[in-house]
């Protein structure tokens, strides 16, 4: 093995225990974001059930049709106001 093959092969080494290092920093990055986002969705079924609102129902396509409609009729006076 020559020289500069040497030099390339301990570049490529750098550069992999570099790219090992921010591979180790996203996943725990991305674990903390997924923690946090367990917690609101924890927090909002919780506010939710104070509140009377079935969080069982918000994936149904008539809750969808009720929410679009309910922003729609908000919508309305933004837009004669302009």
């Amino acid at each position: 093995m020559t020289d500069r093959d040497k030099q390339r092969l301990d570049e490529l080494e750098v550069k992999t225990a570099y790219l090992l290092a921010r591979q180790d920093q996203q996943e725990a990055k991305m674990s903390q974001i997924m923690a946090r986002l367990v917690y609101l969705e924890a927090r909002q079924y919780r506010l939710m059930k104070e509140l009377g609102i079935q969080p069982e129902k918000l994936d149904t396509p008539q809750t969808a049709q009720d929410d679009a409609q309910a922003i729609n009729l908000t919508s309305i006076p933004e837009q004669r106001l302009n």
